[in-house]
């Protein structure tokens, strides 16, 4: 993989396909991307399937959510006629079959989905933790697990991930910028880096974080010109929904910054 930044596929090119689902990846890969993001949950029967949301209704007019269902019923909706008939017929992908498709050919974002809801959630966090770090160190060669990053809003399941899997790069999502040199050092010292809305970058808090050596990944950038105001603040890793509309605009981009030392000036000035 190239040097930081990053242009990541949010949810795979979701603008131009089903979200989360082999179709989206395939089409963020038919871009400039260095990688893609995904979200993860688990089953009722602890299968890890990639599914953003925190119930079925929006994606398979199904009642209820993921973990309410063993992996064999979730097979039977259709995860892609919501976005166009192109799309019928998209299965729901287990993250099994995402890493053996896709690991090593470019970072894969994983983000740990909390389960909003559920009973038991702390339990249910557990099993999602175990069974998404035993995948990757099992499934993933050793060489490429450098390109493997978990991420999460929840700080317990960072750092439960993090005492099973410490080879593996940890991000925080927040919401809004926060002062790193007030953070629990315990929980810092386990992270690559923060993950925070577009509209909440700063210069300041990337400056910040860099001096502390870790990195901001900012999401969701699908227009040229907010593409440029995340690289411009310092942003390490910009998410997009639309790589085939950004993925042009980043490059050149990259280059002029480059060309003018600003990326050298934006992580260490």
């Amino acid at each position: 993989m190239r040097n930081l930044p990053w242009l990541i596929a949010h949810r795979g090119a979701m603008a131009e396909a089903p979200e989360n689902v082999e179709a989206a990846f395939d089409a963020a890969f038919s871009h400039e991307v260095d990688g893609v993001e995904l979200d993860v949950q688990m089953t009722a029967d602890n299968v890890p399937v990639v599914f953003h949301d925190d119930t079925l209704k929006r994606i398979t007019g199904k009642k209820g959510s993921v973990p309410d269902y063993p992996f064999a019923v979730l097979q039977e909706f259709d995860y892609g006629a919501w976005h166009s008939e192109a799309f019928r017929g998209q299965g729901i992908m287990t993250l099994e079959s995402m890493l053996h498709k896709y690991a090593g050919r470019g970072a894969m974002m994983i983000e740990l989905k909390s389960g909003s809801g559920i009973q038991e959630p702390s339990k249910y966090c557990s099993r999602l933790c175990r069974e998404v770090t035993r995948l990757i160190t099992f499934k993933v060669p050793e060489h490429l697990l450098k390109e493997i990053f978990i991420l999460g809003f929840d700080t317990d399941m960072i750092a439960e991930a993090w005492q099973l899997a410490p080879q593996l790069k940890y991000m925080l999502n927040v919401k809004k910028p926060l002062n790193p040199e007030k953070q629990n050092e315990t929980i810092h010292g386990m992270l690559w880096g923060y993950c925070l809305p577009l509209r909440k970058l700063s210069r300041q808090f990337c400056r910040k974080c860099h001096a502390r050596d870790q990195r901001i990944a900012v999401y969701s950038c699908n227009f040229p010109d907010e593409v440029s105001y995340a690289l411009n603040a310092g942003a390490d890793v910009v998410m997009t929904d639309d790589p085939a509309n950004t993925a042009g605009a980043f490059q050149k981009d990259m280059i002029y910054l480059a060309k003018n030392d600003i990326l050298g000036k934006n992580k260490h000035g």
